[in-house]
């Protein structure tokens, strides 16, 4: 973060980490600034007992911790959680204190990028892509840099619907973006499955020889693609395919446009079905 502040208490060996924007701090002083400049996107989830404990244990600010934990035991608000530690500190002048909390209270913040969001995967589901996407591009455009876990959730939306247009390199770039931000075993499924689905045999063997860290999402990846496989040999889609083909070949052609259109009708009734159950 550049220069460490440790004006209240002492710099950390071991740092606590604020969950919402993804990030480390060493100090209360570090823990300060990022709640003044995150303030809009902060919640209940800042609430936490072993945030007390840090402060107390590994930054020696045994008072705030034992005010904190008193609060915690009576149910206070966020507002006044937060309020405690940035008064205690003294890392703002009172009145830029209460701005910060205004904006935390007031603001629209997390709230208004959850609606958005879920606007978007609404939208999504409708099948108005161009406008969903175009709202995660606003969203992201929105979101600080630190806020990394939101940030991640809105490349992975990005890149699920990219994949369901079968767009699979446009939705690998969103998966890798996401796992670049938050590294969890899902972005790394979502991220190795799209590049299976758009690479030819030799370049999926060549990302996977150079980045090894893939290799459990990559066995993942193929074990449920061969599962996929199996079901769909096994299924009514696959007979009906085959039958298609066979009517081609015997050059049956009004049977074959016959049993393409009904093949199509059916198609569309479950996707139509599915979408209506979806919304």
């Amino acid at each position: 973060m550049g220069k460490v502040l440790t004006a209240a208490g002492r710099l950390a060996d071991t740092p606590y980490r604020i969950r919402k924007i993804e990030r480390n701090v060493y100090s209360a002083e570090e823990l300060c600034y990022s709640l003044a400049q995150c303030a809009d996107f902060m919640d209940e989830e800042i609430m936490d007992p072993a945030l007390a404990d840090w402060l107390s244990e590994s930054c020696g600010l045994h008072e705030l911790a034992r005010l904190l934990r008193s609060q915690l035991r009576g149910r206070h608000t966020t507002r006044e959680f937060v309020g405690t530690i940035l008064r205690e500190c003294g890392y703002l002048p009172a009145g830029e204190t209460a701005k910060v909390l205004e904006r935390m209270e007031h603001g629209n913040g997390m709230a208004s990028i959850s609606r958005d969001l879920a606007r978007a995967q609404s939208l999504a589901v409708r099948g108005y892509m161009r406008q969903a996407q175009n709202t995660y591009t606003e969203l992201l455009g929105k979101l600080p840099a630190m806020e990394r876990g939101t940030r991640a959730q809105i490349w992975k939306e990005k890149g699920l619907h990219y994949a369901d247009s079968f767009l699979f390199e446009r939705a690998a770039d969103c998966f890798r973006e996401a796992y670049a931000l938050s590294p969890l075993p899902e972005h790394a499924f979502w991220y190795v499955a799209s590049l299976y689905m758009y690479l030819d045999g030799d370049a999926y063997r060549k990302f996977l020889e150079e980045n090894p860290a893939f290799y459990e999402s990559a066995y993942q990846v193929e074990q449920r693609a061969a599962a996929a496989q199996s079901r769909f040999r096994a299924g009514s889609e696959s007979r009906q395919l085959r039958r298609l083909r066979q009517l081609h070949r015997e050059k049956q052609e009004e049977a074959f446009t016959s049993r393409l259109g009904h093949t199509l009708k059916g198609l569309q009734e479950d996707y139509r079905q599915r979408v209506t159950a979806s919304v």
